[in-house]
């Protein structure tokens, strides 16, 4: 399988995309809360660039029927029912509700992914299955690490490499340099909270509040999913 691996979600071109199958990446936390919002039950999870657009589709729901998610500068947007705290989405919150989320960064690398075939997210969470999952469905792939304000940033890079590297042991890849970068990354030495206990986003997070945030979106192998956009709306696989 050839895979190519795109640095932030600014990076990302329709001619690069365009009828391919995409993987989008954004640890902390976008992918990570959509993953959970799925898992705990929720509808399809919406995603959209800009605050306007989520309270202009948000009014087209019945009352009660969806809640707006997302955050600017990792803090919950003013007026919408949830941020972007994945511990926030449990299922006594989100069962049965569709969810209309707007991030930084994920969104964006998702809207900018738009002309692929398909589209998939992946995180640490649902990492594993995922990889077997692409592995016997897809072709080739473009991993689109979605960044933080268009510089690169390490929790999106490990993820791709690690996704990499479990997608190589069920048929063999060939990538670009980057992901040659970030898979051999991914396979030094150390537990993934050690190779990011320098990452700047992930550092940031903590510093606002988030330290249990992060502790969750960096665990491995916790959900059998595999989030895919359809109708503008991602639902799991």
């Amino acid at each position: 399988m050839k895979i190519e691996v795109v640095a932030t979600a600014q990076q990302v071109s329709e001619k690069l995309t365009e009828g391919k199958s995409v993987v989008v990446i954004d640890v902390l936390r976008a992918t990570s809360v959509i993953t959970t919002a799925l898992m705990n039950g929720s509808g399809p999870v919406y995603p959209v660039e800009t605050i306007e657009e989520a309270e202009k589709l948000f009014k087209k729901f019945e009352s009660g029927t969806a809640l707006r998610g997302g955050e600017r500068a990792g803090k919950k947007i003013a007026g919408f029912e949830l941020g972007n705290s994945p511990l926030s989405y449990i299922p006594d919150v989100v069962g049965g509700k569709s969810i209309i989320i707007s991030t930084t960064n994920g969104t964006k690398a998702i809207r900018n992914s738009h002309k692929s075939n398909s589209l998939y997210l992946v995180c640490f969470l649902n990492l594993i299955f995922a990889s077997r999952l692409l592995a016997a469905k897809v072709n080739g792939l473009v991993i689109v690490c979605s960044g933080t304000n268009g510089n690169f940033s390490l929790d999106d890079a490990l993820c791709a490499g690690m996704l990499i590297d479990e997608i190589g042991k069920h048929t063999e890849v060939k990538t670009n340099d980057l992901g040659q970068i970030v898979r051999s990354f991914y396979c030094q030495e150390g537990s993934i909270p050690e190779k990011l206990r320098n990452c700047t986003h992930l550092n940031y997070l903590q510093s606002i509040g988030y330290n249990a945030d992060v502790d969750y979106c960096l665990q491995t192998h916790v959900y059998d999913c595999l989030p895919q956009l359809r109708s503008e709306g991602f639902i799991t696989l």
